[in-house]
């Protein structure tokens, strides 16, 4: 990686680390799920407004690192409008760049702002504070079936 894409990188990171986006209550989530990474003090619940198959809007709320709660915002950001099968598909991307899965073969400029994840596969433990937030879209993007604010899964 280039020494300005790393910076880049670094810069989106610590805006989405210091003023996290959509971190919110969705009122008028039609999906919601929660999540925990109980051993490192996480917890996250994703909300999600589905409009016509698509994510209308995304809203986050919990607690954890920096890490985690960069890639929930960045997540929010990249994935409102997509379809399910387009929302999963990126978080396979995302979960390929970040674990050995890859080799190097995913296309980061397809990723958006979710590239700026990509130095955290070089930190082991922090793979898992990433991919806390996209296990949870993940869920609702494989039916997307709407569901009432206080249903949860995952």
């Amino acid at each position: 990686m280039r020494s300005d894409q790393a910076d880049i990188y670094r810069e989106v990171i610590i805006d989405h680390g210091r003023h996290p986006y959509n971190l919110r209550k969705l009122e008028n989530a039609t999906w919601a799920a929660e999540g925990a990474d109980v051993p490192c003090g996480k917890q996250l619940t994703i909300h999600l407004e589905l409009t016509d198959g698509r994510i209308n809007d995304i809203a986050f709320q919990g607690s954890g690192g920096a890490i985690s709660q960069t890639c929930a915002s960045l997540m929010s950001t990249v994935l409102t409008g997509k379809s399910g099968e387009e929302a999963l598909a990126q978080f396979g991307d995302v979960h390929a760049m970040l674990t050995e899965e890859s080799d190097g073969e995913v296309d980061l400029t397809r990723l958006g702002s979710l590239a700026a994840l990509s130095g955290v596969s070089e930190f082991p433990m922090w793979v898992k504070c990433a991919t806390l937030a996209g296990t949870h879209f993940e869920a609702p993007s494989t039916t997307m079936t709407p569901r009432g604010p206080g249903s949860s899964r995952g």
